[in-house]
């Protein structure tokens, strides 16, 4: 989401923010289609004071891209989304606000980024909009420190007490994302793939991207040509 690329399974559970463009693709035109349910609401129908969507509201406020969720509470809250289809109006708002609790649920238990204290995220703001801006060519440590007008050592903590990761963790984590982003939806070179993402060496990027997804990155692009070709 936000610009990532993921490949879907048999059965898929995706939740879209307000106004994220995003598709989904088949590479067989000719396969058939199962049931798909799409659910839309107004962003802030859970505002009301009942602590149960009190809480429900905060999670979807607070978070910051759309969420592909895995297979294990897709298959759980399955159930629940197929019944919507014929369920009553005010059912359909009981059985939304069960799915999304139990969503946030497994979301938070599984995200060390969603789990981890956010009080000291507005301190490092800056600093994270500068290395999603540069990832062509990324700030040192000491340099995002001064721009924050902190030191070295309590950035590295705000980090790891703000998003749950150190700051080399956090920009592999984007330039990974760039990676994918831009070899699923673009015909440049790997060699310009890697520079865009921070990387003077296509050797080197080879070996970061296969690392982290388990596939070289021209065998990764080669899922999506089909789609390139339309």
């Amino acid at each position: 989401m936000a610009g990532d690329v993921h490949c879907f399974e048999a059965v898929d559970l995706a939740l879209i923010l307000p106004g994220e463009p995003h598709t989904w693709d088949n590479t067989d035109q000719l396969a058939p289609v199962g049931d798909v349910v799409v659910v839309l609401w107004p962003k802030a129908l859970f505002s009301v004071e009942i602590s149960e969507f009190e809480v429900i509201q905060a999670w979807l406020t607070g978070l910051e891209a759309g969420i592909v969720f895995s297979k294990e509470i897709t298959d759980k809250v399955m159930p629940l989304m197929l019944s919507m289809n014929s369920a009553q109006a005010l059912k359909k708002l009981t059985i939304l606000a069960d799915v999304l609790s139990q969503l946030m649920q497994s979301h938070i238990s599984q995200s060390a980024i969603s789990s981890a204290p956010r009080r000291n995220t507005t301190r490092i703001e800056p600093v994270l909009d500068v290395i999603k801006n540069n990832l062509a060519c990324l700030p040192s440590l000491t340099e995002c420190a001064l721009l924050a007008n902190l030191s070295v050592a309590t950035l590295k903590r705000l980090f790891a007490d703000s998003l749950g990761m150190s700051y080399s963790q956090y920009c592999d984590h984007l330039r990974i994302k760039r990676a994918r982003h831009l070899l699923a939806t673009t015909h440049q070179p790997i060699g310009v793939v890697a520079q865009q993402c921070g990387f003077n060496s296509s050797a080197y990027f080879n070996q970061f991207f296969k690392k982290h997804e388990s596939i070289t990155p021209s065998a990764f692009r080669k899922q999506f040509t089909w789609r390139k070709r339309r």
